[in-house]
């Protein structure tokens, strides 16, 4: 199949979406609920965010359980660094934040989400989530002690209505690099490093990674790798 041209896929692109963040004190109360231990069912959760990102949450966006989970087993303490790789809307980030120690970082290509990632964490208090607005390639990997990844990069090989929206360039090329990407840092890594991943590759990760636990959760299961080697 012939490559199209980066003028071709500039404008194929759409136009990113405007995003308003809803304003509501029951959403204040959700988010309070989850940050002192309540039970908080995705869809109250999700309603923190526009209908446009919470329409996309089944498919695209981690589970509050799975989230809390998840960043249970990759923040040892205050002082670590989590990178989630390809973090949407900012929800596992967000939901990590507000109930673990540690410091949650999501790297994002569509400047849209990251900016309202960025204003609803601001909104209510998530002082240990962040996000970058950056290619996974332009990231120093080496100041994360650990890793995130539900998924990841499969978008490139969806079809288009299965995608998030089309504000940037996808294809199956881009996951083949990504991937490729992704397993040479994570051999750069350091010993003691920890990847969680949910519905993750299934060909695991890179030599020197021990499967330390692997637990059902949500729809597929969690799986902690640490490299030992």
């Amino acid at each position: 199949m012939k490559e199209r041209s980066p003028e071709a896929v500039a404008e194929a692109l759409e136009p990113a979406p405007r995003l308003v963040v809803p304003d509501s004190r029951r959403l204040e109360a959700v988010v309070d609920d989850l940050r002192i231990g309540r039970k908080v069912t995705d869809a109250a959760f999700d309603a923190i965010y526009p209908q446009q990102i919470r329409d996309l949450s089944a498919r695209h966006w981690t589970p509050v359980a799975v989230a809390m989970r998840a960043a249970s087993l990759l923040a040892q303490d205050a002082d670590t660094r989590v990178l989630d790789v390809g973090s949407g809307a900012g929800k596992f980030c967000l939901v990590a934040a507000l109930t673990t120690p540690g410091r949650f970082v999501g790297v994002e290509r569509r400047g849209h989400l990251v900016d309202l990632a960025r204003s609803i964490g601001e909104r209510y208090g998530a002082d240990g989530a962040e996000y970058l607005h950056a290619d996974i390639a332009e990231v120093d990997w080496g100041t994360f002690d650990a890793f995130y990844f539900y998924n990841p990069f499969v978008e490139n090989l969806f079809g288009g209505r299965e995608r998030i929206d089309s504000t940037v360039a996808l294809d199956p090329s881009r996951y083949e690099r990504d991937m490729a990407l992704t397993r040479e840092r994570l051999m750069e890594a350091r010993i003691g490093t920890r990847v969680v991943t949910y519905h993750g590759p299934r060909a695991g990760l890179p030599w020197g990674y021990e499967l330390c636990d692997f637990e059902p959760c949500g729809s597929d299961v969690l799986e902690l790798w640490v490299k030992v080697k």
